[in-house]
């Protein structure tokens, strides 16, 4: 396994022993096939975003398209992706969405940190004079995992609030992020990501983070 995988790795196994100790809403027999559905969604998602990215290489090379060790996940394309699942999972099972997403939200910036340091590994995610891209988004996942676990609202909204922020400035100093002419999709998502958390931070429900309920 290479490193990079293996930070993933340890990222994943992080958000699991986590969730499995705060869970309160899914049932304990479906604890399990929520959790694959996530890992195997997000990364799904975060390669298929990695690969629309550079798609005039990839529609050269198919075969690479599954060389996930080599590096080439998108953060975003792998968030959206799990959300979706997650969406699915609690319309399916009639559980109450933003309670499910905020017993994930909290540790989600930590995995983010760690993983940040594959990029390391991999000699990627650096401005083009040099800076060290990864590791400032790394800090700032970190400075946002002790916000979200010391504040008293929504895990939810704040991760979409403080990472849209930190994704969206940081993106002024990468040129190696999916364009479309001028505008970085990245940063059209972070717009999006940071919108979407002042609404959820308006809402009444944004300040209950009880996500008690019933196992089975």
């Amino acid at each position: 396994m290479s490193g990079y995988g293996l930070l993933i790795g340890i990222s994943f196994a992080i958000g699991l022993s986590y969730f499995q100790k705060h869970n309160r809403l899914v049932p304990k027999s479906k604890e399990n096939w929520f959790a694959i559905g996530i890992i195997i969604s997000s990364v799904i998602g975060a390669r298929l975003y990695h690969v629309f990215d550079y798609w005039e290489y990839y529609s050269q090379h198919p075969a690479q398209i599954i060389n996930t060790p080599a590096g080439g996940l998108g953060i975003y394309g792998g968030i959206i992706a799990a959300i979706l699942f997650i969406c699915l999972f609690a319309k399916i099972n009639r559980l109450s969405l933003l309670p499910l997403l905020d017993t994930l939200a909290p540790i989600l910036p930590l995995g983010q940190s760690i993983g940040r340091f594959g990029n390391f590994l991999n000699h990627e995610v650096y401005s083009p004079n040099g800076l060290p891209v990864w590791l400032f988004e790394s800090i700032g996942c970190l400075f946002l995992y002790f916000v979200i676990r010391k504040a008293k609202t929504s895990p939810t909204a704040l991760y979409l609030l403080g990472y849209g922020a930190v994704r969206f400035f940081l993106e002024f100093m990468r040129q190696d992020t999916w364009q479309i002419g001028n505008i970085k999709i990245a940063q059209l998502i972070s717009l999006a990501f940071i919108t979407l958390g002042l609404i959820l931070l308006s809402h009444p429900k944004s300040k209950n983070k009880n996500t008690s309920g019933n196992r089975k």
